[in-house]
């Protein structure tokens, strides 16, 4: 067995550190927990590892111990990138677990993860080799010691390694992603570009490899797939399922420590977790106020919007003055078809928050959608004092001009930004809208055409121009174009309900009433308060004797805008049509 110290040195409310020889006193600076779960937590690991050495353990028993403290400072250090202390404790930590027991891959490992977030290649790549050493197949192992030894400017130790790791996971995208740069690096397109595909597939939402792969086919002179791959280039990395360094994140307790785990899931695209998470926060410290924000985010991008309504009025009620929130929660109920709600929060924002440019932007979006453009107007001009460069709030004041009965005022600004910029879709949509408004639907076709020919514009503001276009077609009857022009925009973004709402009245008008009530479906699923698809799709349905459908699809109107008279006479005449069959 191999000989103990004297003593572990240990960290934490007693003022210890581990190291290999006798306890000694903490330098200043030494990480110290806020959270007192934390600090409990680590109190608690420092009692077992005194235990088990009071009690002679086995070496690979106390090294387990000593190693599983060094991980929680290590993880606390990950939740906090300023905690240095608590990382300097943890290097302490793993080198004495590796000396009591040299046979565990584990302690080397993430001591060489702990030297190549400090920048110290030298020290990771010796322990990243000892971790090989013992444990020959551990892929992330591999991967980190390849990175180290590219950032030693050891290209082909790298190669070799990332080889190895192929041999034990042929699809191993980071290997395949390493290796494709490398050999982009090298002027070698041909064959990243082979790399990167196989990379790609395995991993195809990692936006750094359709980068690398947009730049390897722009080398091999194939400009349409390099823009192509270059589109959907991002900071998204590859994956890498390391569980050693994954569970670090999760080993740490208290309300502080599951924010962060919760922040680590939502990057990770895991929001319902995530909002476990948060609620968890909650649960433990009521009054974090942070955790109860991430709460509220988390159920939204859960899809979850009752709960994210219901844990911003639980915010609110502990502060109201939190303007933020008001602004997060008026924007829910936006997108819920709550506009009187909406505006009253968004109003509370910008009245807590003067200057809050958001807040009085969305506030002037509402108004002018609500038919209150006198004071979407005034909040335009709040935006424009804010920052006279904000040309999309320039834009949309314009139409709120002539929503005002100014609509020469705006067709002059919204012509000469049109003239200025052709390839800004926001103002070209807002001039055919205003033109379309005054009855000049030749010049606002004109314009669209014009617009269009000269682009290229983004998928989404083609979408946007196409469903303008297809929505003045089908004004004069010309249905054959406007099909045409709506079913091009709906390819280019199937998530706007007013395009799929436009398409399903132009198919119904065709007789394709099967069509038209996908479509008509569609835009519902994306805007459940859009009245107009709702009770032309109830109109459908009852036209092929499917009533209680049709009803049933009107009250559940009803209950999402319950004020909408629209809904109220649509049903009272649904019942009398219906009544006879």
């Amino acid at each position: 067995m191999t000989s103990r110290p004297n003593g572990l040195v240990l960290i934490g409310l007693l003022a210890l550190a581990c190291a290999s020889e006798n306890r000694v006193e903490i330098p200043d600076g030494v990480y110290e927990a806020n959270d007192p779960a934390v600090r409990a937590q680590i109190e608690s690991q420092e009692r077992r590892v005194r235990s088990l050495e009071n009690a002679d353990a086995p070496d690979a028993d106390l090294a387990f111990a000593v190693g599983e403290l060094g991980k929680l400072y290590h993880a606390l250090q990950l939740l906090d990138t300023h905690a240095f202390g608590a990382l300097n404790a943890a290097e302490r930590c793993y080198r004495e677990a590796r000396r009591l027991d040299p046979s565990d891959h584990r302690w080397p490992y993430l001591m060489a993860f702990a030297a190549q977030n400090q920048g110290n290649l030298d020290a990771a790549a010796s322990s990243y080799r000892t971790a090989l050493e013992r444990e020959p197949e551990m892929l992330p192992a591999l991967h980190r010691l390849a990175e180290t030894e590219v950032g030693r400017g050891r290209p082909d130790e790298a190669v070799a390694l990332w080889t190895r790791a192929l041999e034990v996971r042929p699809d191993f995208a980071s290997a395949l992603y390493g290796l494709g740069t490398l050999e982009l690096a090298r002027g070698e397109a041909g064959t990243a570009v082979d790399l990167l595909e196989r990379a790609l597939a395995a991993e195809p939402g990692a936006g750094r490899g359709h980068y690398s792969l947009g730049m390897a086919y722009r080398n091999l002179g194939d400009e349409e797939r390099a823009a192509t791959h270059l589109e959907r280039a991002s900071h998204t990395a590859f994956p890498l399922d390391d569980p050693l360094v994954r569970e670090l994140a999760y080993l740490p307790v208290g309300s502080a420590a599951l924010v962060q785990q919760g922040l680590i899931a939502v990057q990770a695209g895991e929001f319902a977790a995530a909002a476990s998470l948060f609620g968890r926060a909650v649960d433990a410290d009521p009054t974090n106020m942070e955790a109860r924000k991430q709460l509220a985010l988390a159920h939204i991008d859960a899809g979850q919007f009752d709960q994210a309504q219901a844990a911003y009025e639980e915010l609110l009620a502990l502060d109201p003055a939190q303007a933020p929130a008001h602004f997060e929660l008026g924007q829910l109920h936006a997108s819920r078809g709550r506009p009187v709600d909406a505006i009253r929060h968004l109003t509370t924002a910008t009245r807590l928050a003067p200057d809050y440019k958001q807040a009085h932007y969305q506030l002037a979006l509402l108004l002018e959608r609500t038919g209150q453009a006198a004071e979407a107007l005034r909040s335009y001009d709040r935006v424009l004092a804010l920052d006279p460069a904000y040309a999309e709030a320039a834009t949309r004041r314009a139409t709120a001009l002539a929503a005002a009965g100014r609509p020469a005022e705006g067709l002059l600004i919204l012509e000469a930004r049109v003239a200025e910029a052709p390839s800004d879709a926001t103002s070209l949509h807002a001039l055919s809208v205003v033109l379309r408004q005054q009855g000049r639907l030749p010049e606002a076709l004109t314009a669209l055409e014009r617009g269009l020919a000269a682009g290229p514009f983004a998928p989404a503001d083609e979408a946007r121009l196409r469903t303008e276009l297809g929505g003045i077609f089908a004004i004069q009857g010309r249905l054959r174009p406007a099909l045409n022009h709506l079913q091009a925009a709906q390819r280019l973004d199937p998530t706007q309900a007013e395009t799929s709402f436009l398409l399903g009245m132009v198919q119904a008008d065709l007789g394709r009433a099967e069509e038209a009530g996908r479509s008509l479906a569609t835009a519902l699923a994306a805007r459940p308060d859009l009245t107009p698809a709702r009770v032309r799709l109830a109109v459908l349905l009852a036209q092929t004797d499917r009533c209680s459908e049709a009803q049933e699809l009107l009250e559940d109107g009803r209950r999402v805008t319950p004020n909408d008279p629209a809904l109220a006479q649509a049903l009272s005449q649904l019942r009398n049509a219906c009544a006879p069959r």
